[in-house]
């Protein structure tokens, strides 16, 4: 099976004249330790299997709308290391395209979920990619910035939020000429990797929101960017 990362996780680039957001911003881990980013308004959500899920903006003064950031930080000698990526770029959504799917070393779990997206249709894939740089959505309701209608709700988990894995989970709604539209984005973290789930007009992992340590992140009330 290809591997595939869906719209939601593209790269969404920020075309104002605005700057860009400052270097070197540094923000405490949940154990004391510093980690650097170049994100405005950087926020620490979560830290989850080597990643830091941090909120913030790539410029400073325009109408990009804050989003959700993956950091990956590398323990070395007792010290938070950001990885960079390995290039200047993130990580185009073809790039996961080329990548075939490798069940060696896979995990239980990780087989059950892939053998369960092919009965179901569904597209699903695990990669060792860093996802360090990549823009996701923000949870809260997004108004068309022209005509300020209600065009987007979308609710978003963080924690151990499929099965007993750490993840991070999208549940969102989109306004179409036939009414509303629902999808699902499933990140999990697991040791060969960050496995990634679509579904489209389903929401089957709604069910793991109850565990106990499944947090969901509040949202915004803001408009589309322009």
């Amino acid at each position: 099976m290809k591997n595939f990362l869906p719209l939601l996780a593209i790269p969404l680039l920020c075309f104002s004249a605005a700057m860009p957001a400052q270097s070197g911003i540094e923000l405490r881990l949940s154990d004391d330790r510093m980690i650097e980013v170049d994100l405005a308004e950087a926020k620490l959500i979560s830290e989850l299997k080597g990643y830091a899920i941090i909120a913030g903006r790539t410029c400073i003064d325009c109408d990009e709308n804050t989003a959700i950031f993956l950091e990956k930080i590398d323990d070395r000698d007792g010290e938070p290391v950001r990885v960079p990526p390995d290039s200047d770029e993130p990580p185009e959504p073809e790039e996961f395209a080329r990548l075939e799917s490798n069940d060696a070393g896979e995990t239980e779990a990780a087989k059950r979920d892939r053998a369960q997206a092919e009965m179901d249709g569904d597209v699903d894939g695990v990669t060792d990619i860093d996802l360090s740089g990549e823009r996701f959505t923000y949870p809260g309701k997004y108004r068309d910035y022209l005509s300020k209608k209600l065009v987007e709700k979308t609710r978003m988990f963080y924690g151990k939020c499929h099965e007993d894995s750490p993840a991070l989970l999208w549940l969102s709604e989109y306004r179409t000429e036939k009414g509303w539209a629902k999808e699902e984005y499933l990140l999990v973290f697991r040791d060969e990797g960050i496995e990634h789930r679509y579904n489209q007009a389903r929401q089957p992992s709604i069910y793991y929101i109850e565990n106990d340590d499944c947090r969901e992140l509040p949202g915004v009330d803001t408009t589309t960017e322009p």
